[in-house]
């Protein structure tokens, strides 16, 4: 059991250290989600209540602003979709034509 608590422990700290070297937000926030759940399951073997609670926190943080990326890719895709189903097709007077 001692050798999986460090595994798990190990994990996490390397799994924060590859978070913080990802190039976009998003990916830094999935990341980092990962990093603090195996963290937060460490400390929880080793009963560090100060550790388990900034891990919950940070999980908490993490999935907020996952939650605001998502649910702002839907409003994009929607205004995208009612923008192109609007936009009424060009006369062909209107267009250039190349020859």
């Amino acid at each position: 059991m001692d050798v999986w608590r460090e595994v798990v422990g190990w994990a996490g700290s390397a799994l924060l250290i590859v978070s913080l070297l990802q190039p976009t937000i998003l990916r830094l926030r999935w990341v980092n989600l990962g990093a603090s759940s195996l963290l937060m399951g460490y400390n929880l073997l080793l009963g560090s209540a100060p550790m388990v609670a900034l891990n919950i926190t940070l999980i908490l943080i993490n999935c907020w602003y996952l939650f605001r990326a998502a649910r702002a890719a839907r409003a994009a895709r929607a205004a995208s979709a009612t923008t192109s189903e609007t936009s009424e097709p060009r006369e062909a007077s209107d267009r250039r034509v190349r020859r």
